[in-house]
């Protein structure tokens, strides 16, 4: 009843897709202290990455007061996406579909969806909210594949979705701009564009509750800004020249150094990742593709483990509750004999096979038990910031 009193209220305010308006009233769930949407009826949910990040027991909560236990299926930190699973226990979700870059249009009416303040907390009922979509496809330091809209979004919107009229998503709320320097809406909203969302959605379903990875420019490619874009500055081992004016990164224009290697860090990462970029040369415009590295996820890595002074094994004297060591199945006491397919003897040892690893990665790790038994297993990598 309440859904279908919001959805009059928005019908007054314009014409809109009944059927379609009323799901994506319906694919909205609360979450932790910010909000989701379903992206497909097995109870995917997506949201960002900041609203559960360091949530212990995490539920999702539908409008109409069924509440589920939530599993991280996976996060990205770069990004700022998260992907739950979530099962209705009563049947399929409703849930939305995406739009897509076409969508992208200046002007184009929206709507937002959320929980500002914690409001719904008392009784179910999101909030929705109407503006229009300012611009699209922008890069704003991390957020670079965003949409800037001014809908009214504030704190408890975080992870809620961004639709047409028609109820199809374009992107998922995440940051506001604010002139006060409080986290009080000053009528500029970001959202991860649908574009990004798309690229994405499918790792962070395979992620196996671990996080995925973001594309980077080579390392040692520089741009400075020219008078009629980014201009190479330090080629490295990109394949541009010196002087080549960028004109687009990935089917996006490039009208500044920093919006260019923006384009680079909105990719996923897969391996082999062959960047289009298009460049003027002298007088030609020319066509290449740029081979891209894999983003370092921020953060400290975390193992939840304390090694043991001892010369002759490399021994654990404690292993910290739900760490990644303890989920990986390590126990106080157990020797570490390798790290991947690296035998360790010593502390130091073990200590030089970390410096090659950081957070997301997977270790290979065969431990010794008290009983002398050997065994395999995969810890996670997880971040600290």
């Amino acid at each position: 009843m309440r859904l279908i009193v919001a959805f009059l209220l928005l019908a007054s305010l314009g014409a809109v897709d009944a059927e379609a308006t009323r799901r994506a009233l319906a694919s909205y769930v609360f979450v932790a202290s910010g909000s989701g949407v379903v992206v497909d009826p097995s109870g995917l949910v997506l949201t960002n990455h900041h609203v559960i990040d360091g949530e212990d027991d995490l539920t999702v909560r539908w409008a109409d007061g069924i509440s589920v236990p939530a599993r991280v299926l996976g996060t990205d930190p770069i990004g700022d996406l998260a992907l739950l699973s979530a099962p209705r226990p009563d049947g399929p979700a409703a849930s939305v579909r995406l739009a897509t870059a076409d969508d992208l249009i200046p002007g184009t009416p929206v709507l937002a969806i959320g929980n500002p303040f914690g409001l719904g907390d008392l009784d179910d009922v999101p909030t929705l909210t109407r503006g229009v979509l300012g611009s699209g496809r922008l890069v704003r330091g991390i957020y670079a594949d965003c949409l800037q809209v001014d809908a009214p979004v504030n704190p408890g919107n975080s992870g809620g979705p961004l639709f047409t009229l028609d109820g199809r998503l374009l992107g998922i709320n995440g940051q506001i701009r604010s002139r006060t320097g409080f986290r009080i809406n000053s009528g500029i909203g970001l959202a991860i564009a649908c574009t990004q969302i798309a690229d994405f959605l499918p790792l962070l379903a395979q992620a196996d509750s671990g996080y995925v990875r973001h594309a980077a420019p080579p390392e040692a490619l520089k741009l400075a800004d020219g008078p009629s874009g980014p201009v190479v500055e330090v080629a490295g081992g990109s394949g541009l020249l010196v002087g080549d004016l960028l004109l687009s990164v990935a089917g996006r224009d490039a009208a500044s150094a920093e919006q260019a290697l923006g384009c680079f860090a909105a990719l996923a990462w897969r391996d082999g990742l062959r960047v289009p970029v298009r460049v003027r040369r002298g007088t030609s415009t020319l066509d290449v593709e740029i081979a891209a590295i894999r983003a370092v996820i921020p953060g400290r890595p975390y193992y939840g483990w304390a090694i043991a002074e001892r010369t002759d094994r490399v021994q654990l004297s404690a292993v910290d509750a739900g760490s990644p060591a303890q989920l990986a199945g390590l126990r106080r006491g157990d020797i570490l004999v390798s790290v991947d397919g690296t035998p360790l003897n010593k502390r130091v040892d073990l200590l030089r096979a970390l410096m090659r690893t950081g957070p997301g990665d997977r270790l290979q790790l065969v431990r010794r038990a008290s009983d002398g038994s050997e065994q395999q297993v995969t810890l996670l990598v997880k971040r600290l910031d």
